[in-house]
């Protein structure tokens, strides 16, 4: 008896670790899946500083709020007049509309709309 009941605990402990892996698992791909696809988040504000060599730049909000992004060649960068814009041709100062995504510490620009200040640099 002492056999049997050693074989069908083993047995059991088997059948519970094989229906548990597969959902430890799944639940390890959901959260990865929540932190790659970070939500875009967004803020408006006056450009306070651009480097273009290090690309980052700084949008004081309305609030007074700095917030520091980073971007890259992909950020696509609009003007809110007509023709192609790069990062290099906003001024400070300009009114930007910027959307950002989170990771880690750090937020990257993923897009920026922006109307140069009245009166030109």
């Amino acid at each position: 008896m002492n056999t049997y009941g050693k074989l069908v605990g083993g047995l059991a402990i088997a059948i519970a670790v094989g229906f548990a892996s597969p959902a430890i698992a799944q639940e390890k791909k959901v959260q990865e899946k929540k932190v790659e696809k970070a939500k875009a988040a967004k803020v408006s504000g006056d450009i306070g500083l651009l480097d273009t060599e290090k690309n980052y730049m700084i949008v004081v909000t309305k609030e007074g709020k700095l917030v520091t992004i980073d971007f890259n060649q992909k950020t696509k960068v609009t003007a809110l007049k007509p023709g192609a814009a790069k990062m290099a041709d906003i001024g400070l100062g300009a009114s930007a509309s910027v959307q950002y995504t989170k990771k880690g510490d750090k937020n990257y620009l993923s897009a920026v709309e922006y109307i140069e200040k009245k009166g030109g640099d």
